[in-house]
């Protein structure tokens, strides 16, 4: 018999539906400690198949950092699908206790695979890094958006004070980076990646730190994964048009970039995008077919550890 433990996370409690009892830790190191014994005493015993819980805003990542390090087979399920699951179960009611037990008859039914640590440390830190350096960019824009709106002498002069303080701050980021950069752990990707025309230094720690599966899996997943596979829209005699779903959008976000700056450098991606555009195709369509084409480049120079060249 297979044995699923459901764990919802909260930023200071970890609510545990332990095969059919209800257990509480806190979200804090030494009681992770606890639970993660607790847990690798049920792994060796063969009473445990899977640990699953949900993406709540980065406070399970010390659970799902610890279970890695301990070799406990763990799952973060997408709270969209978990929250639906429920609703089709009829529970429509959300307690933290009832959510618990939730994701372990969601485990039960659909037996969703353990996750594997794609990244390591200095990548993690990298994406941490990314994550600040997009916060404090977006504060930027806020603040140079207030210049045309205030009169006020020395509002304006705080205003471009904190603009100074942010472009430091963002200087501070890019130097972290660059360091991180040097590691053996990232260089060696971040070398390859950058070798493909388009790709800058910016563009490659996003492909390292939220792309990890890149090199090892297919054109297809990897699409999926950005969010760039189109999905059929069929009904009866009607046949809609492809759509794209899902994905992770901040990392499309940065492709989109890439790819208007690869049809431009790039002589194939070129002649691909002008051939779509000719057949009456969409701007942003072309676009996401060139990022599809761009992904498969980016996944073939990964996959076989070798620079790109180009071959004409």
């Amino acid at each position: 018999m297979k044995n699923y433990i459901g764990i919802d996370v909260s930023k200071t409690r970890l609510d545990v539906d332990w095969l059919g009892d209800h257990k509480k830790y806190d979200n804090e190191k030494s009681s992770i400690e606890q639970l993660i014994k607790a847990l690798d005493k049920l792994k060796k015993q063969k009473k445990l198949s899977l640990v699953i819980c949900e993406a709540t805003g980065g406070y399970e990542q010390k659970l799902i950092r610890a279970c890695h390090e301990s070799d406990i087979p763990i799952h973060l399920a997408h709270a969209n699908k978990v929250r639906h699951f429920a609703k089709s179960k009829g529970l429509l009611a959300k307690t933290d206790i009832l959510d618990a037990r939730v994701l372990s008859e969601y485990a039960r039914l659909l037996e969703p695979k353990a996750d594997t640590l794609v990244l390591n440390k200095k990548t993690e830190k990298i994406a941490k890094i990314l994550r600040r350096r997009e916060q404090l960019q977006a504060d930027r824009t806020r603040e140079k958006n207030r210049l045309d709106k205030e009169l006020d002498v020395g509002i304006v002069q705080s205003v471009h004070d904190h603009i100074d303080w942010l472009n430091d701050e963002l200087k501070k980021i890019d130097k972290q980076l660059d360091e991180l950069k040097a590691s053996d752990e990232v260089s060696g990707n971040y070398d390859l990646l950058t070798s493909i025309p388009a790709i800058g230094s910016v563009s490659a720690y996003y492909l390292m730190a939220f792309l990890p599966e890149i090199g090892k899996v297919s054109h297809k997943a990897l699409a999926a994964l950005v969010g760039v596979a189109p999905f059929n829209r069929d009904s009866g005699q009607g046949m809609g048009k492809p759509f794209i779903q899902g994905g992770r959008s901040h990392l499309r976000r940065i492709l989109y970039m890439v790819a208007i700056s690869a049809i431009r450098c790039n002589v194939k991606l070129k002649s691909f995008y002008t051939a779509l555009k000719d057949q009456g195709k969409p701007t942003k369509v072309a676009l996401i077919a060139v990022i599809n084409k761009f992904l498969s480049i980016i996944n073939s120079v990964i996959r076989r550890q070798s620079p790109w060249e180009e071959v004409y």
